[in-house]
């Protein structure tokens, strides 16, 4: 995963998340494929082909291998312009089935733009 840009401290960190199952929470359109964030904020909210692309090179990109990501906060969406407070869960999920987790569950935490757990790379 691409570290902070010490020539640049103040560029925000961009992460693409694609080949999820993205929980929006949003009653506009319930589930997606991936999500993208710079800095602190969410971008956008997608398909994968497509956020990928709009990240550019300088983003990471994270395979979620069809895990599931929520949102942190237990009335939080994910969707363009909401903090980006999201969490990749380590199972898989489908549409139908409710989504449910506890803190083990957890692989990947993006706190205000911030890694804060990721055992994504091990």
């Amino acid at each position: 995963m691409r570290q902070p840009d010490p020539a640049n401290p103040t560029a925000p960190l961009a992460f693409a998340i694609v080949n999820a199952r993205v929980f929006t929470r949003d009653t506009r359109r319930t589930w997606a494929d991936a999500v993208l964030v710079r800095g602190e904020a969410i971008v956008a909210v997608g398909g994968s082909a497509e956020l990928r692309k709009r990240a550019g090179t300088a983003a990471s990109v994270i395979d979620a291998a069809g895990r599931v990501v929520v949102p942190l906060a237990t009335n939080g969406r994910l969707a363009a312009g909401e903090p980006a407070d999201l969490a990749i869960l380590d199972h898989v999920a489908d549409a139908s089935a409710p989504v449910v987790w506890d803190d083990a569950a957890l692989v990947f935490v993006l706190q205000k733009g911030h890694v804060v757990v990721n055992h994504l790379e091990r």
